[in-house]
């Protein structure tokens, strides 16, 4: 079995804690009609105002190929190619109205590793290049990457590492960036079929974080999420499948120290 994406290393647990949560209001709405995929899409994040973007997905030979219109007019044209070389995949990140390429990135996976590169030459402050690697074996998987190194400057590059050991009905997950400035680790646990725990710990500059969550199947079709940590934030997300075709999320985060600071979201996934 082929290990995960460097960056999905400490996702299972990571997930739980809801570190990745976000706090808008988001509809999305897809649909299909001979061969083209659509993919309507608004979002509102605080005070950023509201932002909308449509995308398109369809193929052409071997290629498939994705169009998306942003509110503020940017059109970008995506072409991926996933049968060259049998794991391997390349995509094009094209700006149609300059015929300048502003992406390009690969993946590779294998039983024993999953490699992946990028190169931005869209980055404000210059040309960009993201490297990372895993590689699995025995329930181990583990890997090394870095971020937005500049390529006349390679030196400058900050390596980050993780390793992960996946068991049945455990996960546990370490990571190391900055060069050990930004160190910690978390671990996930299903008590059973309806329950994960999971806890991470983190210390970043001399500041030790520590947080606590926990998942709850109320029914087959929706998930109770609960993280508390440290700083006496709480944060929660409610998913619920009310249908085939539609989906909801709500979420926030509560800070316990004061009236202010508070956040919301919810979502809306609507599939044609």
């Amino acid at each position: 079995m082929a290990p995960p994406k460097f960056k999905d290393l400490g996702k299972k647990p990571n997930d739980i804690i809801l570190d990745d949560s976000k706090y808008e209001s988001k509809c999305e709405v897809k649909t299909a009609a001979k061969g083209l995929n659509l993919t309507s899409c608004f979002t509102r994040e605080d005070t950023k105002g509201i932002k909308g973007s449509l995308e398109a997905k369809g193929k052409l030979a071997d290629f498939d190929i994705t169009t998306n219109l942003k509110d503020d007019s940017t059109l970008t044209v995506s072409v991926e190619n996933t049968t060259l070389v049998q794991g391997l995949k390349l995509k094009v990140d094209t700006a149609p109205v300059t015929l300048a390429i502003q992406k390009v990135s690969f993946e590779y996976k294998h039983d024993l590793a999953f490699l992946t590169g990028l190169y931005d030459h869209s980055a404000k402050d210059g040309p960009k290049v993201d490297l990372s690697a895993a590689f699995a074996g025995n329930g181990f998987s583990g890997g090394i990457s870095a971020s937005k190194v500049d390529p006349k400057n390679l030196g400058s590059a900050k390596p980050e590492f993780a390793l992960q050991y996946d068991a049945s009905d455990y996960t546990l997950h370490a990571f190391c960036k900055e060069s050990g400035k930004n160190a910690g680790g978390s671990a996930m646990y299903k008590v059973n079929s309806d329950t994960t725990v999971a806890v991470k710990v983190a210390q970043k500059e001399a500041k030790l974080d520590i947080a606590l969550g926990g998942t709850y199947s109320v029914d087959t079709d929706t998930d109770v999420s609960v993280t508390v940590s440290q700083d006496r934030m709480l944060r929660a997300l409610i998913e619920s499948k009310i249908s085939p075709a539609l989906k909801i999320k709500g979420s926030a985060m509560l800070n316990a120290d004061k009236m202010s600071g508070h956040k919301w979201g919810l979502e809306m996934l609507y599939s044609l």
